[in-house]
């Protein structure tokens, strides 16, 4: 069980100051819209972690997830997509995700949650950016609608936006997060630089624990248990590690393989 626990990962952290070592050009090229152009995630980029749970001195593979970032165009406008893609016991159980944020990325447009397992159920949200509602439906019919604020992202695009954060500094920032039942003020904590080891490779990266209060979604947690994300110590912030206490265990999910587009 330990051996098929373990990761392997094949991420390689750049150069200091070399986010696309292949096309080092294209990062500097000028802005040619008002589309937000990210400092650290990218149009394209795949990232794959293998899970697995801690119970006492146990070690149990728990699945796979895959995140992807994706530059789209929706009726002529140019938005961002993330999507969430989990599995675990053979299938058996999974956890899709999908986001879809504005051009200026910062308020969310779309979230939509497919969970197959005991209890399966399909979960949409619809943002109004301008009236500042958030609408949920639950398996196809109308469950509530909610206020957001003026800078609200889903369970799963805040993420990116973490990524995006000046790291020098710990503390709130102006965004929140709402997952359809109700919106949170969003915090995170940067405790620090650290080195971790993901199989035999040992990677520089920066500790930060999100604050996200009662989120329900993607990181739903152990109410007395803390969010933790070892990002990349470079220009990628490539979030090689996530952990939290979950209700039988420890999760944790190591990053195994990290892709750009050519």
């Amino acid at each position: 069980m330990a051996w098929l626990g373990k990761t392997e990962s094949t991420y390689h952290q750049p150069r200091p100051g070399m986010r696309y070592e292949k096309n080092a050009t294209l990062a500097s090229l000028p802005q040619k819209s008002i589309i937000y152009e990210p400092r650290h995630f990218a149009d394209g980029e795949i990232c794959y972690y293998k899970v697995r749970v801690l119970k006492g001195i146990l070690t149990l593979p728990a699945g796979r997830v895959t995140f992807r970032a994706n530059k789209i165009d929706q009726n002529g406008t140019d938005l961002w997509k993330f999507t969430l893609k989990g599995e675990a016991i053979g299938g058996l159980v999974k956890y899709d995700a999908t986001s879809v944020v504005n051009t200026t990325f910062t308020h969310s447009l779309e979230y939509h949650t497919i969970q197959t397992d005991f209890s399966s159920r399909k979960v949409d949200l619809v943002f109004d950016e301008n009236t500042r509602q958030c609408k949920r439906n639950l398996d196809g019919k109308p469950d509530g609608q909610i206020e957001t604020e003026s800078s609200t992202f889903d369970p799963l695009s805040i993420i990116f936006k973490f990524r995006e954060l000046d790291l020098e500094t710990a503390g709130e920032f102006s965004s929140a997060v709402c997952d359809g039942k109700a919106t949170f003020p969003s915090k995170v904590t940067v405790v620090g630089k650290q080195e971790i080891k993901i199989g035999e490779k040992t990677f520089q990266a920066i500790l930060v624990e999100p604050d996200l209060g009662q989120l329900r979604g993607v990181f739903k947690k152990d109410p007395d248990a803390k969010l933790q994300i070892w990002l990349s110590d470079d220009d990628r912030r490539a979030p090689l590690r996530i952990k939290t206490k979950i209700k039988h265990g420890t999760f944790i999910a190591d990053l195994a393989e990290y892709k750009l587009p050519e």
